[in-house]
């Protein structure tokens, strides 16, 4: 009873504080339910449970059904053990019994309950329903397919179930709405996941309702969002978010979308906390959001949002790609691909991948047994064209790591690929690891490698942090994982250490953009799923040409060159958004270290790309014998999994090199070519958006009050040797709160080896431990009124300070003099501390 009253006060706490009902029940508090509910004493007392009154045993067993989360959570487990319990005794009373344990158990919908069910016909207890069952179940892990192909050796019922299984069975409920019927609520341009999701919030993104309260947190026009919100559901059940330029820009974080289905999506029974459904309308949309949107089955329209107003009635014809607004006027949007309209019939990319693996699985067992089935609704067998099929190198990539029969691949073609690795980092690595065992996901990872990093939070200001570390080191380093030390590196600074030019990575991160091969970020749940089966299947985007051409200037940087992108783009008449959605091919930098190819890969994020990759050369050769060296001298270069693994993929690349090539005649969507002989003076990025450039000349004179050298594009050992050049001998402005941050553990050590970091504490900054820091605005932030100068990505509003703060993006030499002087340095002043 113990373990009940302290859920009660903790509900009621919650409920009183927030308006919030409780949180999924837990292992201990499963088990404790369970025993109170068998032992069947003072279960008829009358309870008051967060202002209504209940019969206590019925308060426990509405606990039981609805307040644990599905798939393969600890409590999960704890539940179809009970459940198994209650059915295989047979125990009943008044408020448990046999017949109602098999029904819960049937709608936890596998994952857990799975190898109860399975259990269940191996000892004939209500076999045939539980077969029945099992048809509608596609979170199955391949461990309890396995049992099941061996059981049906002496079962035809069983048999019939994984015929049922190739057959697809289970997508009978898998419908698209006709259309969808709702009213709109009007947003302003480029709403960032920031917005959505606040990265200062991020202690709270896995209690999905109380962060999604926070929405809109760092945008004071849109302040009195959830105030309209309210109003309008007082007209409509269904509200769909209409936005303009930019929606979703920014992080990958999927507590963005998150936000948005608690706000707009629709309850799903028996799953506490999640909910699904929704429609979002914009001009422009990132496209991490948006898959991440079709991921969570939220219907994403790009179209032209000018014609709609707040509270207009907004009818969606999915079929024909039309908005009908107030039954009158018609806008045309964006044809949804074939592939998304797939995953958001399923219900999400849980149901879709894990529906898909289980219909391989089970049509090569009915192959192999010469079992007939329909096989009209298995994916179309593939094989190349008889004709040689021009590729560009992002293509050629792709088409390399294709493990669906095919070797080309172009433009608007799905293809399933080999994901060799996966990142996850610990703000979005709860949600991962939580949308790991939503899908079911099993004890060992499907892909060659994962890397966890703790960079986000490695500082760890609170308890509850420092939990979470070791919750996330444990889950990936059981799992066969890389669980990283606080202060040990950013995930990206470690990670691209065990990638080939050959491997596509996928990083829960927007910056998971390694120089060598090529990476997509995504969200949660996209990552847990390639963590899961080492796989995906993605729609080939189109490609931007960028060649870099002539000599980079002096006092000229990579970081500067970032900045080109936009400004070129502008210039030569494509505009910014030509990258939107699109991989960036960069050529012309041969020259570049690999820490400054990152930080041009890396940019791409704030292009709005879904990647950007450089083609590998004989210095890439010397480069992975460096990182083969890392891996090697690794403390767990001997015991992990996936470290054994990055070793010998990198010792086989050293031994058979395979640079590939784009073709002579391939095709790109725009071909962007920048003279580096043109640019003379530094850029930067005004606040409040990395495309808003600007030269050294135009803000000059400008103050600040912060200075910041760190991030995975700023924190890199050159970034901050070069800086500690500049201030070598020279004093800290009194006033200016400056702050270094290196990117890694042993980057740290070079530059204290160096007497790099004695330069910049002698001249009155700080260095901190390895972390990202002022990136995020999550444990480090700017003061109210402040202006910053920062080597970090983004700059958008209320993301490093308050909303009436601005933060500037720039090289780390920039940051140096603007550390020294209190202000922005003209030309003149720039360039004579680089000559000193």
């Amino acid at each position: 009873m113990e373990v009940f009253k302290s859920y009660k006060k903790r509900a009621e706490e919650r409920y009183k504080s927030y308006g919030l009902y409780p949180r999924p029940i837990k292992s201990q508090e499963v088990e404790s339910f369970f025993k109170m509910l068998i032992a069947g004493e003072n279960l008829e007392e009358n309870i008051e449970f967060l202002g209504e009154k209940f019969v206590f045993g019925e308060l426990l067993v509405k606990l039981i059904k609805n307040e644990v989360l599905r798939g393969t959570f600890p409590e999960t487990y704890k539940k179809a053990e009970y459940l198994y319990k209650i059915i295989s005794e047979n125990i009943k009373n008044s408020f448990i019994n046999k017949e109602d344990a098999l029904i819960t158990l049937f709608n936890m919908k596998g994952g857990a309950a799975t190898p109860i069910m399975i259990k269940l016909i191996e000892e004939k207890i209500e076999s045939d329903r539980v077969v029945e069952e099992l048809k509608k179940v596609v979170l199955v892990n391949k461990e309890d397919f396995d049992k099941l192909a061996k059981l049906s050796k002496n079962s035809s019922e069983i048999a019939n179930l994984i015929k049922a299984w190739a057959e697809k069975e289970f997508s009978k409920t898998w419908n698209l709405k006709s259309e969808y019927l709702g009213v709109g609520i009007k947003v302003g341009d480029f709403i960032s996941t920031d917005h959505l999701s606040p990265g200062k919030r991020a202690n709270s993104r896995t209690d999905k309702p109380l962060h999604a309260t926070y929405i809109m947190d760092g945008r004071p026009d849109e302040a009195d969002f959830m105030e309209r919100l309210n109003k309008l559901k007082e007209k409509s059940k269904s509200i769909y978010i209409v936005g303009g330029e930019g929606f979703g820009e920014g992080s990958s974080r999927k507590s963005a979308t998150y936000t948005v289905l608690q706000v707009i999506g629709e309850n799903i029974e028996g799953e506490p906390e999640n909910k699904t459904g929704g429609v979002v309308i914009a001009k422009t949309m990132a496209p991490i959001f948006r898959n991440s949107l079709v991921s969570s089955a939220i219907l994403p329209i790009l179209c032209n949002t000018d014609g709609i107003n707040e509270e207009d009635s907004i009818k969606v014809d999915v079929e024909n790609s039309k908005l009908i607004i107030n039954n009158e006027k018609e806008i045309e949007f964006e044809k949804i691909e074939d592939l998304d309209l797939e995953k958001i019939k399923a219900g999400g990319v849980n149901n879709y991948t894990a529906g898909k693996e289980l219909q391989a699985w089970a049509s090569d067992y009915c192959i192999e047994n010469n079992i007939d089935f329909d096989n009209s609704k298995m994916p179309e067998k593939l094989k190349d064209s008889d004709e040689k099929v021009a590729m560009n190198l992002a293509e050629k990539l792709v088409a390399y790591n294709r493990i669906d029969g095919k070797t080309t691949v172009k433009a608007g073609e799905t293809a399933t690929v080999k994901v060799r690795g996966v990142y996850s980092q610990d703000t979005t690595g709860p949600m991962t690891m939580e949308e790991y065992q939503s899908m079911a996901g099993g004890m060992t990872f499907g892909a060659d490698f994962v890397v966890q990093s703790l960079c986000h939070t490695c500082e760890a200001p609170s308890s509850e942090e420092r939990d979470r570390h070791k919750f996330l080191v444990g889950f990936v380093d059981d799992r066969g994982g890389v669980g990283l030390r606080p202060g040990e590196g950013i995930i990206h600074t470690i990670g691209n250490r065990f990638v080939t030019p050959t491997d596509i990575i996928v990083g829960g991160d927007s910056h998971t953009r390694s120089p060598r091969g090529i990476s997509f970020p995504g969200a949660s749940d996209i990552v847990a799923s390639c963590m899961k089966y080492g796989k995906m299947e993605l729609i080939m985007d189109k490609v931007v040409k960028v060649e870099f051409y002539g000599e980079l200037q002096a006092g000229m940087t990579a970081r500067d060159m970032v900045s080109m992108l936009v400004m070129e783009a502008e210039k030569q008449g494509y505009g910014k958004g030509v990258y939107t959605g699109k991989i960036i091919e960069m050529y012309g930098i041969e020259k570049l270290t690999s820490e400054e190819k990152y930080i041009l890969t890396n940019a791409v994020a704030e292009r709005s790309a879904s990647a950007g990759l450089i083609q590998a050369d004989e210095n890439t050769i010397k480069e992975l014998e460096k990182d083969l060296e890392y891996l090697k001298n690794r403390p767990d270069a001997n015991i992990s999994e996936s470290v054994k693994k990055a070793s010998k993929s990198i010792e086989e690349f050293l031994e058979n090199p395979i640079f590939l090539r784009a073709d002579e005649n391939a095709e790109y969507d725009a071909v962007i070519k920048i003279n580096l002989n043109n640019y003379k003076e530094p850029i930067v990025a005004v606040p409040h958006h990395p495309d808003n450039v600007a030269f050294l000349s135009e803000v000059a004179g400008t103050e600040v009050d912060e200075v910041y050298i760190g991030s995975c594009v700023g924190g890199e050992y050159e970034s901050i040797s070069s800086a500690a050049r500049i201030l070598d001998g020279n004093k800290i402005k009194r006033g200016i709160n400056f702050v270094v941050s290196p990117a890694a553990e042993d980057i740290t050590e070079r530059l204290a080896d160096n007497k790099d970091l004695d330069k910049i504490i002698n001249a009155g900054g700080v260095v901190i431990m390895p972390t990202c820091g002022l990136c995020m605005g999550n444990k480090r932030r700017i003061g109210s009124n402040s202006t910053a100068i920062t080597t970090t990505t983004r700059n958008y509003q209320g993301r490093l300070g308050p909303a009436n703060s601005g933060a500037y993006l720039g090289s780390s030499l920039v940051a140096a003099c603007c550390a020294i002087l209190g202000k922005f340095p003209t030309l003149e002043e720039y360039m004579e501390f680089l000559n000193k």
